[in-house]
Parts: C-alpha cells; structure tokens; sequence
C-alpha cells in the first residue's frame, strides 16, 4: 500500500488525485482492522484502541468523501480529514487515562525518540540526496560545486543541531507536553524538507550565473531553516519548561539572522547566499558546542 500511495504522488501535480485517495484510505483501512482487533482481545486498552479506530474510519470517510468534490475544494476536505486524525490520538489517550492500570504506560520516553530520530534522518537524508542530485545535474561548474559544498554544511548542522540538542524530556512531564513535543516535530520535517529544496534551486541557480537570486529560493532555504529553528525552540521549551537559556535565545536569533538573509538576498548571488546561510547555521552550532554544560564527573 506504501508502494502503491508513493507511485501515486506524482499524479498529484497533474491533478490526478483518486489513485492517491484510494491509496490512503486503504492504508487507514488496515489500522482500522488492526485497532478493531486489539479492541477485541485486549479488554485492557479497549477505550483506546476503539477511539482510534473509530478516529480512523472517520478520517477515511472523510477522505474518500472528498472524491465527490472537485479540486480545488478538495484539499480542503483533506484538511479536514487530517484535522480528525490528528486529534484522533489525543482523544485516545485521554480515554485511556480513565484507566488508572494503563495511563502510566501511554508513553515510552525511550522508545518515542528512537522513532522520531529515524524518520528525521530519513528526511535529512532527502537533502544530503538534493545536494548531490544538484551538483551532478550542473556538469560540476565550480559554483554550483561550491554551493553544495555549504548545502552539505548545512545539512551537517541541522544534524549536529536536532541529535545533539533535541532533548525528550518532555516525554515524561505530562501526557499533554507529550503531544507538544510530538506534534513540535511536524515543523521540524517540513522544515528540513524545504531546505533541501531550497538548497538544490541554489545549486541550480548557481549554475546558471545568476547574479542575483531567485527570491522563491531564497524563501524556500531561509524559510525552512528558520522554521527549523522555531520548531526546535518549541521542543526546547517543552523540555525545559522555561525561556531562561542562552542556546534557545541563539537560535531564535539565528532564525531571524535568516529572515533578514531572505529580504537582502536579492542584492547577492546564490552561491553568496548558500555560504551566509551556512556560516549563520555553523556559527550557531559553534555556538551551542561550546556552551553546552559539561557533566563536573563524567563516567569513566
């Protein structure tokens, strides 16, 4: 089913969108199954698993509802349906918590950040592919080379940044700080997405000489680091429970050092705007490396 909603992704930019639908619902279809079942021979999470079966089936309704009304008023149903999904698990987990035996095992601190670590890397991966894809498609003309060379850069720091600094804390304060956290990291990936694209258009427009770059590539790259860089302090925030910290103030400032990049970008070529945004993202995990505290009796 994977298989078959990927193939259809494509078709999505032509307008051809019943394949992906069908697609999908299939998928929600099968957790719907799977749910069912746990709440069938599981009496101990039936609340649970039957808020989320329930949550799933209304979502696939909604979507294959959304075949009845023509684009572009369907994206719209689509929201709808992922608004009820993404409530789906919040509700379960409230009706869960009228179950004083299994609340205290709704979240597994060490397992969720496993999880969510691995699809980051697989999102981060996209870029460092954009990257190499860029640089191959150009003939290897020197600044195009150069700006993937400080794409590769800032791949690397949005590594450093999420893997060194993304605590999980807040898995352990509250269910609701739980779903912070979670849903914190849905920018996160949009983020690092877009600044894969963001970096292969630099590339490309290196390629081309351009003098000055293309104002839609700039806010693709800045933009999506910036809100890298936001959603990253929310998480902070979430963990910490507090604003008091010189890391989190540095990339809120990062965050807006790239702002201020997109609007005076147009006075300076890709290539120059690819290496101050990695020199801005390089200083700030500088920044955080050198600040961060280290343990007065580290284990031996």
């Amino acid at each position: 089913m994977l298989s078959w909603l990927a193939a259809s992704i494509h078709g999505l930019y032509k307008g051809e969108t019943t394949s992906f639908v069908l697609a999908y619902v299939a998928m929600k279809l099968l957790l719907v199954e799977l749910y069912a079942r746990a709440w069938r021979d599981a009496t101990n999470v039936r609340l649970f698993a039957g808020v989320y079966a329930v949550g799933n089936a209304a979502g696939a309704a909604i979507w294959l509802s959304s075949l009845l009304v023509p684009v572009p008023g369907r994206y719209g149903i689509w929201a709808l349906a992922l608004l009820v999904e993404l409530a789906t698990p919040m509700l379960a987990v409230r009706a869960s918590f009228r179950d004083a035996e299994y609340a205290p095992r709704v979240f597994h601190p060490e397992h969720i950040p496993e999880r969510y670590g691995l699809f980051t890397l697989i999102v981060l991966g996209e870029s460092v592919l954009a990257v190499a894809a860029g640089t191959a498609g150009t003939g290897w003309y020197p600044a195009a080379v150069a700006t993937g060379v400080f794409g590769f850069v800032i791949a690397a720091c949005i590594w450093w940044l999420y893997f060194d600094y993304v605590g999980s804390s807040g898995l352990q304060i509250s269910p609701r700080a739980s779903f912070y956290w979670g849903y914190g990291h849905l920018p996160i990936y949009a983020g690092i997405a877009a600044s894969g694209v963001g970096i292969l258009l630099a590339i490309e427009g290196a390629a081309e000489a351009t003098v000055h770059g293309n104002l839609g590539a700039r806010a693709v790259l800045s933009g999506g680091l910036a809100v890298f860089l936001l959603a990253v302090s929310f998480i902070h925030w979430v963990n910490r429970g507090s604003l008091d910290d010189r890391a989190l103030f540095a990339r809120l400032a990062t965050a807006g050092l790239l702002i201020l990049l997109l609007a005076l970008g147009s006075f300076i070529s890709p290539l120059a705007f690819a290496a101050l945004t990695a020199l801005a993202l390089l200083a700030l995990t500088a920044f955080e490396t050198l600040s961060a505290e280290v343990p007065t009796n580290p284990p031996t």
